[in-house]
């Protein structure tokens, strides 16, 4: 304790320190290829419903529950997530995994952002659909002890918790995607234009590099 300090004042501030709550930091995985409108829809209402500090996307090199690689390259699905993230200050864009190259494990990256983020409280957002094959995620038991996920709540869609030791996660009320990236890439090939489910700078960028029409 310094010189004169009060020792009453200085446990109080100690006190107050401990007492501070984690920022929330919800980590947002996937191919995004391409970003589209429901992604940055479900990134809010993470946002909104537990009071998040910021919701960080997290481009994949290659998911390992997928066996084909993404149709756009590396460089283009990064600046498509950038262009959609710009207005929101409160959206991030993360490329470790696509530096780190090869498939890309979420306990990797889990361990990564815990010594990035130590005084956070970090989320992993899911759907409910990935959240039933958690099981069959490498190394889940070791992932569940440092994150709570964020499961993806649509309607008429009832999930069950699996059995997975120390699993901790908040079910949020999520807008129904009406079209899938695979879905928009297809009508991106049929030239389609103006697509709604598209933030206009994607599809700009889309368009002037001719992505996703072969």
């Amino acid at each position: 304790m310094k010189p004169n300090q009060n020792p009453t004042t200085a446990t109080t501030a100690t006190a107050a320190k401990a007492a501070t709550p984690l920022q929330g930091v919800a980590l947002y995985g996937g191919s995004f290829d391409p970003v589209h409108c429901a992604h940055l829809k479900v990134a809010h209402a993470a946002l909104q419903q537990l009071d998040l500090s910021k919701v960080i996307f997290v481009p994949a090199a290659q998911s390992p529950l997928k066996t084909t690689a993404a149709h756009a390259s590396d460089a283009d699905r990064i600046e498509m997530l950038r262009l959609a993230t710009a207005a929101e200050p409160r959206f991030a864009v993360d490329i470790s995994e696509i530096e780190r190259g090869g498939t890309s494990y979420t306990v990797d990256t889990v361990h990564f952002f815990r010594q990035q983020l130590p005084a956070s409280q970090i989320y992993w957002i899911l759907g409910a659909d990935q959240f039933e094959l958690l099981p069959q995620w490498r190394q889940i038991e070791e992932i569940a002890a440092q994150l709570t996920f964020i499961v993806l709540r649509r309607p008429g869609y009832c999930f069950a918790a699996p059995p997975i030791t120390g699993l901790r996660f908040e079910a949020v009320d999520a807008p129904l995607m009406a079209h899938s990236s695979s879905e928009i890439r297809r009508r991106v090939a049929a030239g389609a234009l103006g697509l709604a489910q598209l933030p206009p700078s994607v599809e700009a960028f889309i368009s002037s590099r001719g992505l996703y029409t072969q």
